[in-house]
């Protein structure tokens, strides 16, 4: 048995010592490959060498460290060399995955992973496969900030991202990323001063994408900061190239200034030092601008603009350098050539042009052709703004051309070429991240709407006219509640933590030093919380593969369709769209639609002056004979004469927020008639807006009413109290079953936030205003404020009304083409339908009232918007002569859908105790006879 045994022992120790004999030692391994990489040895036998090597690392102890994940590497890099790229792919991952699965081990150098990424990237562009060669660049420069870790793969990768934010239109993610790069280039180069121009290269560079981005933005005044003193500091460094940038973007700050004289010399300057170093790109960019901004623009000179252009194009470019940024700036050339055109009236000479500027995409190419190019093509173009300009313009040249010929034909090529020209900026969207970004894009591309919608009132063209009128507003509220339909409850989750974070760590930014060690982290925190923000939201779209899709289904905006299922019960649909130049009305009602231009000084003058009037009781009460004639005016200018049938009717409004219900549609010699003694008004973010079905709970689930009255405020909130509002809580609780209310104390923001959702109508008797001490709309609360970004999509609500019984709650900041960023559109965004909000500030007694009145009329079973109607007239009725004047009771307006809000009965506690104390003394009463009766 000893004999076996030891034989046992013995080969087990042969067997290591044989196992030990195929496996390299480490450091003979790494020089082995040093070696390799730096000698003549042919790639192929280098290859065999290196794969030999990894059949023997399963052998070794040391596998799934640094040395075996950088033998992966050298295999990669080799067939990369031979152009194998696939199997490039496949050994740098392999590489990665070592890496990531096994970070937490000493033997591993978390430092390689951006680099692995980097290189990646480098064989995914070689693939020609953009969308993979992008993730890899990200989690480059993501994976570098966690780790707050410098290199030039890192930098290199983040100014890829710079570039591809800028080119998708994304220009504050741009910012971002451009802040980002500077802050590393900075590092880098301090980090290694042998080094030291690489880094203070993608420092400058950075800067000069972060100016470009601030331009595209129109924010001239912070992009003229950034360049102070760095005409100094680059002629002193020598650097011609970042000269002829930090000029170029001083002319573009002057022009915005209107100085065109020194915008002028700044791009002459611009273009001496692109010519001394032979960078013949950018000398084509800026001989095009000169034409552009400064002969087209403001001298209105087409033929000295055009000779500027064609001057342009005679700059040959390497095209190994700026293949395709030159193809863009070509297209864009042919774009403005064809605008001159256009403009002389040579219409085939403009469209010759129009189509060169296609062909630049691929001969032949035609608008519908872009609009069929995948996602990760679309992603690939180059100066997306260009691409919007071109289809813009053509449509603008052959409404331009109906003008001037009547030929119907060039009116009906208008419409299509601004359809196509809407659906490419909804692809647009899809690739930007950033909100502020995509409310940039909205007002910049406003004109389109205008000039569709003109061509539709040149055609008498309807059906496009409301497609045009709904794309025009508050697209990206549906695509929050488009959104929301496809996120899970893991999803809300994670994207409520992850803003709630990057709201808070951008707040503490804010408060901080920007010299301080502490602001850098936090900027390193907010950037890396957007990053995931970002990657949690791509992820919803790609594990819903019907998302995308749907994002860009316009098919739903049809007037057929919204007037079966809106105007079914309704009687018209008002939409007022007020351009740069003009404004329009469209009038929907079931047998008919009309199109009607209104004066745009007009109606900006009368709607100021009502406006004014009706917000203002003193102001109001001592002129309400003018009052009256600017109310009908307004009223005669809007409807031209239209007479609207009887009932409910759907306004949705521009930027111009003012309450119909007080127009006054009866003439001078008639007796006082208000718009609302008619009709039962509501408002709407837009069309579409009432289409959507919105998600909620269980209404079994639910209850029915929350009331909410803080009365007092903290001291240093400097507001008055509100006595009485408990009271008017108390008088609407016989409405409902089982209300519940938060007064007082009790009245706080964190149980507000934590409890509202619950209920189908919540009521706020509280003070707000519509821009606090960061410039968004406010609420209090009995111990501290909300303000509008802090609401978060974070459960499904249950509500289906929301009022809002305070100042100013209707108001907040105005973006063109989306509308007022009010505490009733943040209420909407998380997917209650409707809110009744005011626009200006009433006394406490007739809100009071008012608001008693509404909920009197809801308990009967009626809409909301005919409840209010209802409640508006009896107010009227029963008020004081200067009570029922228009500022007391047209203030609050309900915005959103107008459905019966279905109730739980409440029991009707004074007839079950009346009858019951009827009962008792009948009872009591027959008890007394009997037992008398039994005495006798």
């Amino acid at each position: 048995m000893r004999k076996v045994l030891l034989i046992l022992v013995s080969y087990a120790l042969l067997l290591a010592a044989s196992v030990k004999g195929q496996c390299p030692d480490r450091d003979v391994l790494w020089k082995k490959m040093i070696y390799l990489k730096t000698s003549r040895i042919s790639p192929k036998d280098q290859l065999a060498e290196l794969l030999g090597y990894l059949g023997k690392m399963d052998k070794c102890s040391y596998r799934n460290d640094s040395t075996h994940a950088y033998l992966l590497r050298q295999i990669g890099n080799i067939y990369f060399q031979q152009a194998d790229y696939l199997k490039a792919v496949q050994y740098r991952r392999q590489a990665i995955d070592i890496i990531t699965a096994n970070a937490g081990k000493p033997s591993v150098k978390i430092k390689d992973l951006p680099g692995c990424y980097y290189y990646l990237s480098v064989v995914y562009d070689a693939l020609n496969n953009f969308g993979e060669k992008m993730k890899a660049l990200d989690s480059c420069s993501t994976i570098a900030i966690r780790i707050n870790y410098v290199d030039r793969s890192s930098l290199t990768a983040l100014y890829n991202q710079v570039e591809f934010y800028f080119d998708a239109g994304d220009y504050h993610r741009c910012i971002d990323y451009a802040e980002k790069c500077r802050s590393f280039g900075r590092e880098y180069a301090n980090n290694n001063t042998g080094d030291r121009i690489t880094g203070e290269s993608f420092a400058s560079s950075s800067l000069g994408w972060q100016v470009n981005a601030l331009l595209k933005l129109n924010k001239y005044q912070t992009a003229e900061e950034l360049l102070k003193n760095k005409i100094d500091e680059y002629k002193k460094a020598g650097l011609k190239d970042y000269l002829g940038l930090a000029y170029w973007q001083l002319a573009d700050v002057q022009q915005q200034k209107g100085n065109f004289k020194e915008a002028l010399f700044y791009f002459n300057q611009s273009l001496k030092f692109y010519q001394e170093i032979n960078d013949y790109f950018n000398c084509k960019q800026t001989i095009k601008d000169i034409g552009y901004t400064i002969y087209f623009r403001h001298f209105k000179d087409g033929d000295k603009a055009l000779a500027y252009y064609r001057k342009a194009l005679q700059y040959v470019v390497n095209k190994n350098e700026w293949g395709k940024e030159d193809t863009t700036e070509t297209l864009n050339i042919f774009t403005l050539i064809a605008n001159v055109f256009v403009q002389k009236g040579y219409y085939d000479s403009a469209y010759h042009y129009f189509q060169l500027a296609f062909d630049q995409i691929k001969p032949g190419t035609s608008e519908k052709d872009v609009l069929l190019s995948s996602p990760e093509k679309l992603a690939e173009y180059k100066n997306k703004h260009y691409f919007v300009s071109l289809f813009i313009s053509k449509g603008d040249g052959f409404k331009q051309q109906y003008k001037t010929t009547r030929d119907i034909g060039t009116i009906r090529n208008a419409v299509l070429v601004y359809k196509y020209a809407d659906q490419l900026l909804d692809k647009i969207r899809t690739e930007q991240t950033d909100l502020k970004s995509k409310l940039f894009w909205r007002n910049d591309t406003r004109r389109l709407y205008e000039n569709a919608i003109e061509a539709c009132y040149l055609q008498h063209n309807f059906e496009d006219a409301f497609y045009f009128f709904e794309k025009s507003r508050a697209v990206l509220l549906y695509d929050q509640l488009n959104q929301q339909k496809w996120l899970g409850g893991n999803d809300i989750l994670k994207q409520t933590e992850l803003q709630k974070k990057i709201l808070k760590t951008d707040r503490e930014l804010n408060k901080t030093d920007k010299n301080s060690k502490i602001f850098s982290e936090l900027q390193s925190e907010l950037f890396i919380s957007k990053h995931e923000l970002d990657v949690l939201q791509q992820q919803i779209k790609t594990d819903n593969p019907l998302y995308y899709q749907n994002y860009l289904d316009t098919g739903v905006i049809s007037l057929r369709n919204f007037k079966q299922k809106v105007l079914s019960d309704h009687q018209a649909l008002v939409e007022i769209f007020a351009g740069d130049s003009v404004v329009y009305a469209l009038i929907v009602t079931e047998k008919q639609s009309k199109l009607l231009k209104i004066n745009k000084t007009a109606f900006d003058s009368l709607s100021a002056a009502y406006t004014r009037y009706i917000s203002n009781g003193a102001l109001l009460n001592s002129n309400l004979t003018a009052f009256k004639n600017i109310s009908h005016n307004l009223h005669q200018l809007i409807f031209q004469n239209t007479q609207l049938p009887a009932g409910r009717i759907i306004i949705s409004p521009d930027v111009n927020y003012f309450p119909f219900e007080s127009l006054v549609t009866s003439n001078t010699d008639e007796p006082l008639k208000y718009f609302l003694t008619d009709y039962a008004v509501s408002y709407t973010y837009s069309a579409r807006y009432l289409l959507n079905v919105f998600n909620s709970v269980d209404n079994k689930k639910s209850l029915d009413f929350l009331g909410i009255a803080p009365v007092k405020y903290p001291s240093g909130f400097n507001l008055a109290a509100l006595p009485g509002s408990e009271l008017s809580l108390q008088k609407m609780q016989d409405y409902f079953d089982d209300p519940e209310k938060l007064v007082a104390v009790n009245a706080s923001r964190s149980k507000f936030l934590n409890n509202f959702y619950r209920y189908k109508i919540v009521q706020m008797y509280t003070h707000s205003a519509d821009s606090g001490y960061n410039g968004e709309p406010i609420i209090y609360f009995a111990d501290s404020a909300l303000l509008l970004s802090d609401l978060f999509y974070e459960n499904k609500p249950a509500t289906r009304l929301i009022v809002l019984s305070a100042c100013e709650t209707g108001t907040g900041n105005i973006y063109k083409g989306e509308g007022v960023f009010s505490f009733n559109r943040g209420f909407a965004a998380l997917g209650i339908p409707a809110a009744i909000s005011n626009l200006w500030s009433v006394d406490n007694e007739s809100t009071y009232h008012l608001t008693e009145l509404f909920y009197k009329q809801l308990s009967k079973g009626l809409p909301t918007d005919i409840a209010l109607q209802k409640a508006k007239l009896e107010f009227m009725q029963t008020a004081s002569k200067e009570k029922s004047l228009p500022y007391y009771w047209a203030g609050p307006v309900l915005v959103g859908k107008t459905d019966i809000i279905e109730l739980s009965k409440p029991l009707p506690w004074k007839w079950i105790v009346f009858f019951a104390g009827i009962g008792f003394v009948i009872f009591w009463a027959i008890r007394r006879r009997l037992f008398s009766g039994a005495r006798t």
